[in-house]
């Protein structure tokens, strides 16, 4: 299941990706607990597995998973990388700590670096989490935006009792530890793999409040000027059009132009510009354009950058797949 959410990223999902790297992690950790128990890592011929489980990994990802689930303008950007160097750090050491002449769990600093930053860090992203949870929530008005709501609030709130039992576990220790583990770390997976099978990955989260600094813009007067200029100008058909580029060919804020798109459109800004585009792509066939090109072609032509990207977005707008689409539409 991890390994097939980290191979969203090749369709440009990146939430999905942090989110996999979470399942493998704990689900390394759920394998190494069974094996501990069962005596299994104590047999000779046994693969270490555990030499993969890096705590370090999870604080990163998981806050990269909620920037992208609650903020639809969010982008990854370079720095972002930089969050993973204690983990990478932690690898190169444990890497290579057979040949050191003493050992690393000796050391009170490496200590600190595996066992409690990782715990820390998990405190903070779940604090930022709920902060972030509740402003959102408070401010929704869409009924189908609050069920989206839920199922990252079920997943949420498997990862913050794990977080809270592995303090607990940590500076005080606790016998059923193991048993109270895994059955966390198994809702977490199955709240995971419910919520891919039924979305086909994890959905944003928006604000639909209106920012105060705005109050003096005219609603009416610029919903109608963005749906003008995209018909007349076609911005969309451009495969990179970032919010804040649309936002100064208009003129405008680029929150207040998300503002509108999430509150008047009920979609997040790439949801809206990928329904101008699949429009474009329909009007393409419709005008016979796919005699003479393919449908890859067309799909470029209509400003998508990739076919993995056009065959998701087509199928969650429409409900069938290009094919399926022109095969019916032929008969």
């Amino acid at each position: 299941m991890g390994l097939l959410l980290i191979s969203q990223l090749l369709k440009g999902k990146k939430s999905d990706f942090f989110i996999g790297v979470v399942v493998i992690t704990l689900g390394i950790e759920l394998l190494f607990s069974w094996g501990a128990l069962s005596g299994y890592t104590n047999s000779p011929d046994v693969v270490p597995f555990w030499k993969l489980l890096n705590y370090l990994l999870l604080p990163p990802s998981i806050w990269l998973f909620i920037k992208f689930n609650t903020d639809d303008n969010f982008k990854l950007e370079l720095w972002h990388y930089s969050l993973f160097l204690p983990a990478i750090i932690a690898y190169g050491f444990d890497f290579f700590s057979n040949l050191l002449p003493f050992s690393l769990r000796d050391y009170t600093a490496w200590i600190w670096l595996t066992e409690y930053l990782p715990i820390l860090g998990m405190l903070y992203v779940i604090i930022f989490f709920w902060v972030t949870y509740f402003k959102l929530y408070i401010y929704s008005k869409n009924n189908k935006q609050k069920i989206g709501q839920l199922r990252l609030f079920l997943l949420m709130v498997s990862l913050t009792l794990l977080t809270l039992l592995w303090l607990i576990f940590s500076f005080i220790g606790w016998d059923h530890y193991s048993l109270i583990e895994a059955i966390l770390i198994s809702m977490f997976l199955g709240f995971t793999i419910l919520n891919f099978l039924q979305n086909q990955g994890f959905q944003t989260l928006k604000f639909e409040e209106k920012n105060r600094s705005f109050t003096h813009y005219n609603d009416g007067k610029n919903i109608k000027l963005l749906k003008e200029h995209l018909e007349q100008n076609q911005p969309y058909l451009k495969p990179i059009l970032p919010l804040k580029d649309l936002a100064i060919e208009l003129n405008l804020p680029p929150r207040y132009l998300s503002f509108l798109i999430n509150y008047y459109h009920k979609k997040n800004y790439k949801e809206f510009i990928n329904e101008y585009r699949v429009k474009a792509f329909l009007k393409k066939v419709q005008s016979d354009e796919l005699n003479s090109k393919t449908i890859l072609g067309l799909a470029l032509e209509s400003g998508f950058n990739s076919k993995s990207t056009f065959n998701y977005v087509f199928k969650n707008i429409t409900g069938t797949s290009p094919k399926e689409y022109l095969n019916r539409l032929s008969k």
